[in-house]
């Protein structure tokens, strides 16, 4: 169903602010070496807040291996054949956070403040409604100011900042925000 849905909707050209092109689609198999390039110019006070070293060919090639769209929908927008962001919904396998995705983005820094990454966003939220989910979660540390604001315009609200709750890729602490998109348009009741 999730592939079927996907092969349906992309690939997708989107104008950018800059009358650029950009063309959505998901990951492939085949995607692998061009999500490393991508991964490996991104700054690495940028990838010290992603779970996993994005620079170890064995990372990218596992996910390029494992696609699994029932959980994880992972999007690329590339321009002139360069990966330029990478996107991702994840979602919970059952349980009490079922109705909730989780979304990740990374913009190449050549890319930032061009809208690529508002526009997988607003793509993955799109896909989100059609799933079926309530919620999208987004998560960042304080530091991530430009991705917060970003997110805020698009319409996340910031519900949480928990104090030193993370660890970078170094080991140091940083506080955690938590930012809910929510898909039913309820309020959140946070003033």
């Amino acid at each position: 169903m999730f592939r079927e849905m996907l092969e349906g909707r992309y690939p997708k050209k989107i104008a950018l602010k800059d009358a650029s092109e950009l063309i959505v689609r998901p990951l492939a198999s085949g995607d692998r070496d061009a999500l490393l390039r991508f991964f490996q110019q991104v700054p690495e006070e940028d990838r010290l807040y992603l779970a996993d070293d994005v620079t170890d060919p064995r990372v990218v090639a596992r996910w390029c291996a494992e696609l699994d769209f029932v959980y994880v929908v992972p999007l690329l927008g590339m321009v002139g054949g360069d990966v330029v962001v990478d996107a991702t919904l994840h979602r919970e396998k059952g349980g009490w956070k079922s109705h909730i995705g989780r979304v990740r983005v990374v913009v190449h820094p050549k890319y930032r403040g061009r809208g690529v990454g508002a526009a997988l966003v607003k793509e993955l939220i799109d896909i989100a409604i059609e799933i079926g989910l309530d919620k999208l979660d987004a998560e960042f540390v304080l530091a991530q100011e430009h991705a917060i604001h970003a997110f805020e315009r698009i319409g996340f609200v910031k519900v949480a900042q928990l104090p030193q709750h993370v660890l970078d890729r170094h080991g140091a602490a940083h506080d955690l925000i938590l930012m809910v998109y929510d898909l039913k348009g309820e309020a959140f009741g946070i003033d």
